[in-house]
């Protein structure tokens, strides 16, 4: 008994001190990582466009050398959605271009962190068709995805105007999440919180405002999702954009904002749904719609999207497993 005793009493403080380890390694990771966080955005909006540009090849190339995992991703995410429609070549060069631009929005981020209004007037333009609602007053719902600079639409709609809310998905450092909400915030955004976010993007439209969303990720349906198609095979979305037009008929503008080789962003209109429009549609089939002119944005320039997501990982219940990528919960 007492030798029972003495073993398990032996595990439990070897698990303990095992926990506390790996407690103490999280801490330093950390904090490591919010110093180099801290660290960029010092360094990095010191650079030159330049620079910045040459960094973003730097750091596309070097994910696509040394990011196995998120390569093999990309490339069964373009075999669903392309087939043989593309050549291997191709798709290894929608690759690249879509860890550089990944690349780029990172960097990008820090460099527009310092003298922002100055720099955004010398290196982003907007076409007219987007800048109408950008306006003060405009009741609007934004919706872009994971595509070219998606931070820089957030930035573009407050120096035009726009009152904006979007919804943050945390980042999993504390301290770096903290820091990024301040430097939206600072920019004139408003962020909301997921846990109650409906009521707080519904004032947003009632003050005649706009609610940026981005619907590119994965939703379960028991979390506001509905399966429709993608590329023809079913992943599940969030109705949130299409819940909020319709219920108070608001405007649905699919805005997207890419960078030039010469360093320039370019932000820019897709479709727009006028309340008209999506007057009598449910909000699964609105959502389907909307989901369809996201696919043909990412149809015409699949290198500024983020083809590394496991996009397809819910496989709809019946539906042929082979139609999903190898990552799938088939």
């Amino acid at each position: 008994m007492f030798r029972a005793f003495s073993f398990e009493s032996g595990e439990n403080v070897g698990s303990l001190t095992m926990s506390n380890a790996i407690s103490i390694r999280k801490r330093i990771r950390l904090r490591v990582e919010a110093g180099l966080f801290s660290l960029a955005l010092r360094l990095v909006p010191m650079l030159s466009r330049a620079t910045i540009m040459r960094l973003s090849c730097l750091g596309g190339y070097l994910a696509w050398i040394f990011s196995q995992r998120d390569r093999r991703i990309a490339l069964a995410n373009l075999d669903l959605a392309f087939g043989q429609t593309k050549t291997i070549r191709e798709k290894h060069q929608i690759v690249k271009q879509s860890f550089r631009t990944f690349a780029q929005t990172g960097l990008d981020y820090f460099w527009f962190s310092r003298d922002r209004e100055q720099r955004m007037r010398d290196w982003v333009e907007v076409d007219e068709a987007a800048r109408v609602w950008m306006r003060p007053g405009q009741r609007l719902v934004g919706i872009t995805g994971h595509f070219g600079n998606w931070e820089m639409l957030g930035w573009l709609f407050v120096s035009h105007g726009a009152s904006i809310s979007s919804v943050a998905k945390p980042v999993k450092n504390p301290m770096i999440d903290a820091e990024i909400n301040r430097i939206r915030m600072q920019s004139g955004q408003q962020i909301v919180p997921r846990d109650g976010a409906l009521r707080a993007l519904v004032r947003t439209l009632k003050n005649e405002g706009t609610v940026a969303l981005l619907l590119d990720q994965d939703t379960l349906p028991n979390e506001g999702g509905v399966f429709v198609p993608f590329f023809g095979v079913p992943v599940p979305v969030s109705t949130a954009g299409a819940g909020l037009a319709i219920k108070l008929m608001a405007p649905i503008l699919m805005v997207f904002c890419v960078c030039r080789p010469d360093g320039r962003y370019h932000g820019y209109a897709g479709r727009l749904f006028l309340p008209e429009e999506i007057a009598g549609m449910s909000p699964d089939e609105l959502t389907a719609t909307i989901t369809s002119a996201l696919e043909e944005e990412l149809r015409k320039n699949p290198g500024y999207w983020l083809w590394s997501y496991k996009r397809w990982k819910r496989r709809l219940p019946g539906v042929d497993p082979s139609r999903y990528p190898y990552y799938a919960d088939c």
